[in-house]
């Protein structure tokens, strides 16, 4: 008796251990549903998120004026799809999303893996009092005010204005079209002032832009944009901030197909509609940036979607230094009679910029009923002497005899430093000269990246993410840090034994890299015919968790095979229905 009571025992703090281990989940907002699409709830107190609980974010989320959300690092938030949850921080409210390097903060779709995709859910969007060149009851785009008790207004007249912190952040796979050219971003900032600590942020895949700016002056630096289907970043507004260390990655066959789409890496209007003049003008610095767009070389074909480098037009005042531009069939083009007077009153200016595009690197371009200023030659304008940028003839990614090109990057993978002994690396730099603010850290080099340090040293490493398919959040967001908050990377190759095994129908597969490089995880029947291609890409250096769902296979033995470098192993695995 006294045995079998104790066995019982056991059984019973085994049960209470699996039920109290599971994972909590806490729904926030309207509720989930179609019933609850675009309905509007109000946070009227200060709440607080923890890193212990997943949340689903529902409906319309809004943070009203006076409150505060706080997000602990390490923080795991989905966001509903039938109820387009969106997360919005209304001007006088503030988000503390204060994430670390091994902790981000990650908003992201609910959708398993192998199943998600740009507008899952709706994003975020935080509003401010900072100036734009707007009405002071302006909305900002995505619907709101069409429903009640929606109204989300921005702008104001406090250029110190704080809508708080956002730091180490991702937003995955947002972005929810309400109408067209009227979409929720992946991350949408609406007049913030610059006393808003803004850095550390990676947006991929949206439905729409990554980044929207509507008017505002903050300071961003450390972003990462990649994957989305409109434009990477977009200005307007009256946006008069500063941007530094920026990265752009393009996938190719994402793009916006529709029948007006274009997408372009940069965008930048002073405003959507005549009068283009108004003030204050949008003067968005940028410096440092890193563009990879889809095209691998300049004989890659492309869709005719794909559109420019840049899109400076509608009257702004855009400015772009120290950077190095690569991939898009068309350069920057300078569109419509006010904004090309801007160039040659010199307060639109491109300083120490390298271009490589199919055409040329800067053109010239009208809509509407604009016209072009004839005195403006904007390829020569470009390469006016002392302004340090080379532009005229498309450049070969393999063509290393170019004068001044030689090959932009180490690897035409993904390997976004710049080649020691490029132009990005020889040509210098322009800071003081160009009026830049003391905000900008001055380097000896153009684009994003030191090229004196490998990659796993730069500010990408330990919280960026460009493979968020086959990322594992059951457990919330996945990190590896040591007792002194330090990064683990992994001191060999392996390839783990999948888990469970045999499975049905799913299955995890792990697998350490050391070192980061090109990447393939591949699955096969036992005839040796690849069934399925978990992993196809670069990927930095750590430990990688890709789930395998094989509920349309039929059961019997499977080989995986992992290939990375000059390193190849392959593992067995079963799979019984």
């Amino acid at each position: 008796m006294k045995k079998n009571l104790t066995i019982a025992s056991v059984m019973l703090m085994l049960v209470v251990s699996l039920s109290f281990g599971a994972r909590p989940t806490k729904v926030i907002g309207a509720g989930r549903g179609l019933a609850n699409f675009r309905v509007p709830f109000h946070q009227t107190t200060n709440v607080t998120l923890s890193k212990d609980t997943t949340y689903v974010i529902t409906g319309w989320y809004f943070v009203d004026s006076t409150y505060k959300i706080t997000i602990d690092a390490g923080t795991l938030i989905f966001g509903d799809k039938e109820s387009g949850g969106t997360l919005i921080v209304k001007r006088g409210a503030k988000i503390i999303a204060d994430g670390k390097q091994t902790a981000p903060i990650v908003f992201t779709s609910e959708q398993a893996v192998g199943s998600r995709a740009p507008g899952d859910w709706g994003g975020v969007i935080i509003l401010g009092a900072a100036p734009t060149n707007q009405p002071l009851d302006a909305t900002i785009e995505g619907g709101f005010g069409t429903i009640p008790n929606s109204v989300a207004q921005l702008g104001g007249s406090n250029p110190d204005d704080s809508s708080g912190v956002f730091r180490y952040v991702r937003i995955e796979w947002a972005g929810i079209a309400f109408a067209q050219d009227n979409e929720v971003n992946g991350l949408t900032l609406g007049a913030i002032g610059r006393k808003t600590a803004i850095d550390h942020i990676q947006v991929s895949y949206a439905q729409d832009d990554d980044i929207e700016y509507f008017g505002g002056n903050p300071n961003v630096k450390y972003i990462v944009t990649n994957g989305n289907v409109d434009d990477n970043m977009d200005t307007d507004w009256g946006f008069s901030g500063n941007l530094q260390f920026v990265l752009v990655k393009r996938d190719s066959l994402i793009f916006d197909a529709s029948a007006s789409g274009s997408s372009n890496g940069f965008e930048s209007d002073n405003m959507g509609s005549e009068p283009w003049s108004v003030y204050p003008r949008t003067q968005a610095k940028i410096s440092n940036a890193t563009y990879i767009g889809p095209m691998s070389d300049t004989t890659s074909v492309v869709n005719s979607h794909w559109g420019q480098l840049m899109m400076l037009r509608r009257g702004t005042q855009f400015s772009c230094f120290n950077s190095v531009m690569i991939g898009w069939p068309k350069g920057i083009t300078i569109r419509d009679t006010l904004t090309q007077r801007s160039a040659l009153q010199d307060s639109l200016r491109i300083r120490t910029t390298s271009i490589q595009s199919r055409y040329p690197a800067v053109a010239k371009s009208i809509s509407g009923t604009e016209v072009n200023i004839p005195e403006f030659d904007a390829l020569a304008w470009f390469n006016t002497a002392g302004w340090g940028n080379l532009g005229g003839t498309p450049r070969n990614f393999g063509d290393a005899g170019l004068v001044n090109a030689g090959v932009p990057f180490t690897n035409a993978a993904f390997d976004p430093r710049p080649k020691v002994g490029s132009e990005a690396t020889t040509a210098g730099t322009a800071y003081k000269a160009s009026g830049l603010s003391s905000y900008f850290d001055s380097v000896s080099y153009r684009g994003a990246f030191d090229p004196s340090k490998p990659m796993s040293q730069q500010w990408t490493a330990g919280w960026t993410q460009f493979n968020p398919q086959n990322v594992d959040y059951s457990n919330g967001v996945p990190t590896a840090v040591t007792p002194n908050g330090g990064i683990v990377l992994p001191e060999k190759f392996e390839l783990q034994q999948n888990y469970p095994n045999p499975f049905n129908p799913s299955t995890k597969i792990g697998y350490s890299l050391p070192k980061a490089g090109q990447v393939s995880l591949k699955v096969y029947d036992m005839v040796g015919r690849e069934v399925a291609n978990l992993v196809n890409g670069y990927q930095d250096a750590g430990k990688y968790n890709v789930q395998f769902n094989a509920s349309k296979f039929s059961s019997g033995i499977y080989f995986y095979s992992l290939k990375a470098g000059n390193f190849t192993q392959v593992k067995k695995m079963m799979l019984v229905k």
